[in-house]
């Protein structure tokens, strides 16, 4: 019977080791990019700008004026590990073939941004409404003709603002997290083969004791993608995607309401939309927005 409770205490030990050291890989993303990626590389005109949260940090970001004078105006949102420089090198064809304005911005604890967690969603709402606030301050033509693209945990945030921010016309959003603890559980299988069971529910267990916010859990695409009607959503999703896989981006598509559209690329892994559907990728989210912004 002692060999037995020393047993069962070093497994839960040892789960709680794993909960917790998992739960710090969430909030800290073990393979963060560097910023390497600037506007000048390809020749692009841009302006640093930077802009305080709510609970005081500063995010720092690059506007991208419309070389052709328009209006409208995209805000562009990066994935979990991801930074503004990385979103920018494959989507930078919005503004030099498509005449949008872009704010690109780092959200918090990535790229140049400060704060010390991320948190796939609560924390990064806030992230999102002071580019948001930035926009309405400063760039006042452009917020009228107002629409998102994001990427990723940035399509999920994107997602969760869009019904909070009535100003928003429209929202492309490619490969998406449908549910909060999903992801996190496919990501810890695909990258590190850690099992949901015992491990993954002390990691779920313990990350709202380690962010400090007990419904940190609940911040998930699928409880708000429905609100967003009636603007318009175009969801975009790789069908080779092991993270954000395309029944997941149809799950999100068929809790939405219209107007909406959904396209699921061939041979796309995530975040290799572009690359795999080439031109076709690029005509299709510039007349997206051309459309209705």
């Amino acid at each position: 019977m002692g060999l037995w409770l020393i047993l069962a205490a070093a497994l839960l030990a040892a789960c709680f080791a794993v909960g917790w050291w998992g739960a710090g890989i969430i909030l800290h993303p073990p393979k963060m990019s560097s910023m390497s990626v600037f506007p000048e590389q390809f020749g692009l005109r841009y302006e640093k700008v930077s802009f305080k949260t709510e609970d005081g940090l500063t995010l720092r970001g690059w506007y991208l004026p419309s070389p052709t004078g328009d209006d409208r105006t995209l805000i562009m949102s990066h994935g979990w590990g991801d930074n503004k420089g990385e979103l920018l090198a494959w989507t930078y064809f919005l503004n030099s073939a498509g005449g949008f304005n872009l704010l690109y911005f780092d959200y918090r604890s990535h790229g140049e941004s400060e704060g010390k967690i991320t948190t796939l969603g609560y924390q990064e709402l806030v992230d999102f409404r002071a580019a948001a606030e930035y926009l309405k301050r400063h760039r006042p033509r452009g917020w009228l003709r107002l629409g998102v693209f994001g990427h990723s945990m940035g399509a999920a945030v994107a997602a969760m603002a869009l019904p909070d921010h009535a100003q928003i016309k429209a929202a492309m959003l490619e490969s998406p997290f449908t549910d909060y603890r999903q992801v996190a559980r496919r990501w810890a299988w695909n990258n590190l083969h850690i099992p949901y069971f015992p491990f993954m529910i002390f990691v779920l267990w313990l990350l709202p004791w380690r962010v400090g916010r007990k419904d940190v859990g609940t911040y998930s695409p699928a409880r708000f993608i429905h609100l967003i009607s009636p603007r318009p959503i175009l969801l975009i999703g790789g069908a080779e995607d092991r993270l954000m896989p395309p029944e997941g981006v149809r799950d999100l598509f068929d809790r939405a309401l219209e107007p909406k559209e959904l396209w699921i690329v061939p041979a796309a892994s995530h975040g290799k939309c572009r690359q795999a559907a080439g031109a076709e990728y690029d005509r299709r989210v510039i007349d997206f927005f051309l459309k209705h912004l």
